[in-house]
């Protein structure tokens, strides 16, 4: 229910304003990521760390703070009339618990996908998304039993050269939780020359200080949701089997890439982690939930683009 709030609200100050994990501003490759305006043509190599400091849970039992190591290949490409683009990644997370181990140190898989297409002589087009995950406890969790999906399709008005701004419907599955629908606003606005703004599961907003793409600063606000096959070990007596723990939070993040030449860039960032809750199901229902103060959270990115 509060994913669909969260996104719902999101639509609607989009809307009421007039709007509506490549280098990423949290080092991913969520859908928001790869259309990013960072990413650029072809493939793109990509090394992230993300250090969030220590925050207490709200339970009083404890706190948390976690590195975060992301490993990223991205491939765009753009046609008359279209464009595809794709992201893969492999993340470990360093958890780092001040009290009870709620879990261990976890990793994931990601792939997500998006296709877009304008018909012949019009300002109308399809576009289609499609994600996966699989993530798990490095002790003991069954990767293959960690698994969410995405996929999704919407009707696309274009206005201008590539600016669009896509509407439809989003299907999103997960291990121990029924599928559920979302709306699917997607937006790619050149305000200005300069200035670009982008929604999807959040919106990024960058402007171009340089005036030839080689100094960028962005803002961020995203929505994410990371889900892993924890071991038998239970964080909580009486569950028999090995339990699901979704993390899902919102964060907010600023961030500086310098293109250095020959397809390198830099990246750094600072981002607030304005909410996070761990949440554990089992048997498709969620038996404990535990929530984290705000932190904040400091990035490093470099990779290549060819």
């Amino acid at each position: 229910m509060l994913r669909i709030k969260l996104l719902c609200t999101l639509t609607v100050f989009l809307a009421a304003s007039g709007l509506l994990r490549a280098q990423s501003a949290t080092g991913g490759t969520t859908f928001l990521d790869i259309i990013s305006v960072q990413q650029k043509l072809g493939f793109t190599i990509s090394q992230n760390y993300e250090h969030a400091f220590a925050a207490d849970l709200d339970n009083g039992n404890g706190d948390v703070a976690a590195n975060r190591f992301t490993t990223v290949v991205d491939y765009a490409t753009r046609w008359e009339r279209g464009f595809w683009r794709a992201g893969i990644s492999f993340e470990y997370t360093d958890w780092q618990w001040g009290g009870p181990d709620l879990f261990g140190d976890t990793y994931e898989l990601n792939f997500n996908t998006i296709f877009g297409q304008r018909f012949v002589d019009s300002d109308w087009g399809l576009v289609g998304v499609l994600g996966a995950s699989l993530g798990a406890e490095r002790d003991g969790g069954d990767l293959g039993r960690g698994g969410s999906y995405r996929v999704g399709v919407a009707a696309t008005y274009y206005f201008g050269g590539f600016n669009s701004f896509s509407l439809g419907v989003m299907a999103i599955g997960q291990e121990e939780d029924d599928m559920f629908l979302l709306p699917l606003p997607i937006l790619n606005w050149q305000i200005t020359e300069d200035i670009n703004l982008r929604t999807f599961n959040g919106f990024t907003i960058s402007y171009d200080i340089s005036g030839n793409k080689s100094t960028e600063i962005d803002f961020t606000t995203e929505y994410e949701s990371d889900l892993f096959r924890l071991s038998t070990r239970q964080p909580i007596p009486g569950i028999a089997r090995a339990p699901i723990v979704e993390k899902q939070s919102i964060v907010l993040a600023g961030g500086v890439t310098q293109r250095l030449g020959g397809g390198f860039y830099i990246r750094g960032y600072l981002e607030g982690i304005v909410w996070r809750e761990f949440k554990f199901r089992h048997d498709h229902s969620t038996f404990y939930e535990v929530t984290v103060d705000p932190a904040f959270a400091i990035g490093l990115q470099g990779g290549i683009a060819f």
